[in-house]
């Protein structure tokens, strides 16, 4: 089909790069993990990119056919819009990276860029066209460039901003996309003709292709991580239920033999307790700190009437939080049923309070301890699910931290910090 070699090169090209296009349109529009907004823009970039690929072969090789009427004209009009879409592309590349900050600056960027590029139809301020359709770069040729230029800076700082600390490594991609947009203009200034495909056109198109594969994984990513969090987190309320209630009515079937008047009031106790709470159990959100409090006095209540040796104090001077549901209270449980229940001067203090930009919950007992080094052993038996939950949910719900501080024969100190 191509007898000259430069002709076959220039169409492998662009069959490579329709293709690589047209995948990552037809992929993109039927993956189920890209969200539909980032969907929108890879269409809107790989179409723009396309027709930067397009307009300038068409352009060679059909001009003197589609053009032949007022050929200046078209030479402007496809010049102006190939520099106003460029710019475009690399916004578009920003709000991909999840940067929504300076719109507003970014929009005014583009604004002026198309204002200077179609001005070459009034004035040759930007650029113009001889009657040989010769290029020629006025005093604000170069306006396109700068505001390219911008944009990549844009684009390599808001991706250094967004993706930090542990997440640096997602934001590799952004940054050496960046530097081929880079790249690519600088061979292109060089090269001191228009080529039919240029080097920016090629950079771009790849880009297409990388931050398609870049956005599915991020997404799969998140997605698989929400879904081991919602499994996570039912199996934790599947078994902590379960538990609480068999101590809760326990506990009553041992008072209706000792007191039977006591039991009553407890079990009034445990039917209020079910009323205003099941909802927020089943609902496996955060819950108002002072709800699960409540969760914890009724428990204790009832686990007082079993053990009434032991005292359960209360220091409450931070209730402007929220926390996951049986935070508290599987903690109080564990120091009363393992810790000091067995103590004749036994007690369990529960106390929150404000530490800068923390919410602190500390819960101390005087009982009888443990070794910190076991407590992965130690909270993996069936008694201790109750607190091994509660490490996980602080850390997965709350972005909070869990601490255990414990010594043998003294007591132990539980505190969870939750970011404000």
């Amino acid at each position: 089909m191509f007898e000259v070699p430069e002709l076959q090169t220039l169409g492998a090209l662009n069959l490579a790069l329709i293709l690589q296009l047209g995948g990552v349109l037809i992929v993109a529009a039927v993956d189920p993990y890209i969200k539909k907004e980032k969907r929108i823009l890879v269409f809107s970039v790989v179409l723009i990119v396309a027709y930067l690929l397009a307009e300038p072969q068409m352009e060679a090789g059909f001009g003197d056919v589609l053009f032949r009427n007022d050929p200046v004209f078209w030479a402007i009009l496809s010049s102006a819009v190939g520099y106003t879409l460029r710019p475009v592309v690399i916004y578009l590349y920003i709000r991909i990276t999840d940067n929504d900050k300076g719109k507003k600056i970014l929009w005014a960027l583009l604004a002026f860029n198309a204002l200077v590029s179609f001005s070459a139809f009034f004035v040759p301020w930007a650029y113009t066209f001889d009657e040989l359709l010769h290029f020629h770069r006025g005093p604000l040729g170069y306006v396109p460039f700068i505001v390219s230029l911008i944009m990549v800076i844009w684009l390599l700082v808001g991706t250094a901003l967004t993706y930090k600390g542990l997440r640096r490594r997602e934001g590799v991609v952004p940054t050496v996309i960046s530097l081929a947009v880079l790249l690519s203009v600088w061979m292109d200034l060089q090269l001191g003709f228009s080529p039919p495909v240029s080097f920016l056109t090629v950079a771009m198109s790849e880009s297409c292709v990388f931050f398609f594969i870049w956005l599915h994984l991020q997404f799969v990513r998140e997605h698989e991580a929400a879904l081991r969090a919602e499994q996570r987190i039912r199996i934790m309320v599947s078994q902590i239920q379960p538990h609480f209630l068999f101590n809760t009515l326990s506990t009553i079937q041992a008072l209706i033999d000792i007191d039977p008047e006591r039991a009553s009031d407890i079990i009034g106790k445990f039917a209020m307790y079910l009323r205003q709470n099941i909802d927020a159990l089943s609902r496996e959100s955060l819950i108002p700190v002072r709800q699960e409090l409540e969760h914890t006095r009724t428990y204790s209540d009832i686990e007082k009437v079993r053990f009434p040796s032991i005292r359960i104090e209360y220091d409450i001077q931070d209730e402007d939080f929220s926390v996951p549901a049986l935070t508290i209270q599987p903690v109080v449980e564990n120091a009363i049923r393992h810790g000091v229940r067995g103590k004749k001067h036994g007690w369990v203090s529960v106390s929150t309070y404000r530490d800068g930009d923390e919410h602190v919950i500390s819960i101390r007992d005087n009982g009888v301890g443990f070794d910190v080094e076991s407590l992965k052993d130690y909270e993996g038996a069936s008694d201790h699910i109750g607190v091994q939950n509660v490490r996980d949910r602080i850390t997965d719900m709350t972005g909070g931290t869990y601490f255990v501080e414990s010594v043998v024969g003294e007591g132990t100190s539980v505190v969870m910090r939750i970011p404000v």
